[in-house]
């Protein structure tokens, strides 16, 4: 009788394994017709059994049903726990059976699983990043990288480096200021040479954010020698040596940079600035105007030879006022007025490029009005006022 008795307790034990292994089974199929969540209800009793919960198929259902929830707006953490469900799967799969056996038994299916699922944390992580919640959308992009470089996938589909999800997450780190996230995955974008000048930049500013002083010129070097043709990483390198006052490195720079390029007119642009802010006035006008020789529509080049001619005529002005000899006053007074004069042509250049930029119509309304010159200065009075 205990040989019949223990008999039918292995019997009664293996059915009831068998029953609880039945619940994944019918979660696929009320998953299958629809029924979500029933099949919710029966993947959730099989995850509570003992009998069940070391079965790796449980937990690749149980992913494949938490994340269908998601889709359906019953949950909207089911893609989250969709992922560790997969993860929890890949473990059992990797340990094999109670005694060590059947390991990876699960891996295709479980990789097959993944490369569907991989679509779902896209727009998981798409979708939370446009409701601007950037917290889920870096742990949506996260897991999606976790699983490309699992060796499961990387068996299924071989190598695989999605450089567009790494500035993603860059990018939702930034957003939601996760600035140690987004440094990791922005310096990672850098090394990959994905986005360009702006992968840089936006490092710089997380650098700017965090107060890293230390890693910004390092940061901007490794840009521009990446980027040489990117005007916004040379003028960001220039001003970041020049407001920590290492004038020699920026036109060092500079200089580099025009060597390498003798036709780009930005480089020009920017040792006259660098000279302009030095005081070297003769020096940043031959910049400037052989910056207009490539580009003879480059605005900022117009309108800053405008800017130092005015500046200049100030600077005379005032000397001629401290002037006590009439005559002389009156030469220096005259010689003034020139100045003034030479900076007419640049604004009204400028001016052309950019008809409603407001700091040059100041600019020219200051000059038509000290000229007399009435008929133009009612124009740009009036546009002004327009504007």
């Amino acid at each position: 009788m205990k040989k019949i008795s223990l008999f039918l307790t292995l019997a009664l034990s293996v059915s009831a394994v068998f029953a609880q292994k039945g619940k994944v089974t019918s979660a696929e199929t009320l998953m299958a017709s629809g029924d979500i969540m029933k099949a919710k209800e029966a993947i959730d009793q099989a995850l509570a059994s003992e009998k069940s919960n070391t079965w790796p198929k449980t937990y690749i259902m149980a992913a494949k049903v938490y994340g269908e929830l998601d889709k359906k707006g019953k949950d909207d953490q089911g893609t989250i726990k969709a992922f560790e469900f997969y993860k929890k799967a890949i473990e059992l799969d990797e340990k094999g059976d109670a005694k060590g056996k059947k390991v990876g038994k699960y891996k295709k299916e479980i990789g097959q699983s993944l490369l569907f699922f991989s679509g779902e944390l896209t727009n998981d992580g798409v979708d939370a990043f446009n409701k601007e919640n950037f917290k889920d959308a870096v742990t949506a992009f996260e897991d999606l990288l976790a699983i490309n470089a699992h060796p499961y996938m990387i068996e299924l589909q071989g190598e695989k480096v999605d450089t567009s999800i790494i500035f993603n997450t860059a990018l939702a780190a930034y957003n939601g200021e996760m600035w140690e996230e987004a440094e990791k995955y922005f310096n990672q974008s850098v090394d990959y040479k994905y986005g360009g000048g702006d992968a840089i930049l936006l490092l710089q500013q997380v650098h700017t954010a965090t107060g890293d002083s230390a890693k910004m010129g390092p940061n901007l070097i490794k840009g521009f020698e990446t980027y040489p043709g990117d005007d916004r990483i040379l003028t960001s390198l220039i001003n970041f040596y020049l407001e920590s006052n290492q004038n020699d490195k920026a036109l060092n720079y500079l200089n580099k940079a025009i060597e390498g390029d003798k036709d780009n007119p930005s480089f020009y642009y920017a040792r006259g600035v660098l000279n302009d802010n030095s005081g070297e006035f003769e020096a940043a006008l031959a910049d400037y105007n052989k910056c207009l020789e490539i580009d003879t529509e480059y605005f900022n080049a117009l309108y800053n030879i405008g800017v130092m001619y005015f500046n200049k005529g100030v600077e005379e002005m005032n000397l001629a006022n401290e002037e006590t000899d009439f005559k002389k006053f009156e030469a220096k007074k005259e010689a003034a007025e020139g100045t003034f004069k030479e900076s007419l042509p640049f604004f009204e250049r400028a001016l052309s490029v950019k008809p409603e930029e407001v700091a040059v119509l100041e600019s020219l309304k200051t000059l038509y009005y000290r000229f007399e010159m009435n008929d133009k200065y009612k124009e740009v009075n009036d546009k002004l006022k327009s504007l």
